[in-house]
């Protein structure tokens, strides 16, 4: 009887040592799958970030190289047109200097006063082609951005551009709202005597708000809404079906621009 006992007790030793044994070896053999997994899971994320890193290169690529064919022709436009126009220009003054009659010093003045109007119009129009171009090419976010770029390095005031666009918004829209941000950078920079500037520009589905502040000194609304400035903003709203609120005190202004259903 004491011999089947112990023989029971050795088999149940013998089992659990096995169990154990396979249990350790299951542990490892999990272990090891996953960090084969991990492995392989860490070389597929390697290979994600490559393909976005080329993608970015690429990106990257291309706009400076379209930045480049636009300086090109920039400066061919500056050289062959608006270069010519001013050659012309400095050969009628020269020669309203060196004349003594008055009738041929009348005359060259007419000329140089009519190359004057011609040459304004074409700097104009590059001016204007320029912006539709940044903004169809990289959108009104970039071309803001901009904005705020070329401000902060003059030095004159400090601009903070917050931009959540999540689609892109029609070359006309983006031409008008890229305009009235101007114009009201403008106004602050003339009028306020302010430090500090902040742009928020935010799209939520079709609806699309934008947040001008300052620090300055703030002006009259009503009084405002007969200025050159305010006129044109509200033409340019008139023409996407923007709506505007402005409130001014002396610790600032704040205007809210607000397109409902632009899209």
């Amino acid at each position: 009887m004491a011999a089947a006992i112990g023989l029971s007790e050795g088999a149940y030793l013998v089992l659990g040592t096995g169990a154990m044994l396979l249990m350790v070896t299951a542990v490892i053999a999990f272990a090891l799958a996953f960090q084969r997994k991990l492995a392989r899971k860490a070389r597929e994320y390697e290979a994600i970030e490559k393909l976005m890193r080329e993608q970015e290169l690429q990106s990257a690529y291309f706009v400076i190289e379209g930045q480049e064919q636009e300086r090109k022709r920039i400066a061919a436009e500056l050289h062959d047109n608006i270069g010519g126009l001013l050659a012309t220009l400095k050969i009628y003054s020269d020669l309203s200097v060196s004349s003594q009659a008055p009738a041929d010093i009348s005359r060259l003045n007419l000329k140089m006063n009519g190359l004057s109007a011609t040459l304004a119009d074409e700097v104009r129009k590059l001016s204007h082609e320029l912006d539709l171009r940044t903004l169809s090419g990289f959108g009104l976010k970039v071309a803001v951005e901009h904005l705020c770029e070329a401000l902060n390095d003059s030095g004159k005031i400090a601009l903070t551009a917050v931009i959540d666009i999540s689609r892109p918004i029609n070359e006309s829209r983006s031409f008008h709202l890229y305009r009235i941000i101007q114009e009201l950078v403008t106004n602050t920079l003339k009028h306020a005597d302010a430090r500090h500037i902040r742009v928020e520009l935010t799209q939520i589905e079709d609806d699309l708000t934008l947040i001008y502040e300052d620090d300055g000194h703030g002006f009259d609304p009503g009084a405002a809404t007969r200025g050159m400035g305010m006129q044109n903003i509200r033409a340019r709203l008139n023409q996407i079906n923007g709506k505007l609120t402005v409130d001014s005190s002396a610790k600032g202004t704040t205007c809210i621009i607000e397109l409902i259903n632009y899209g």
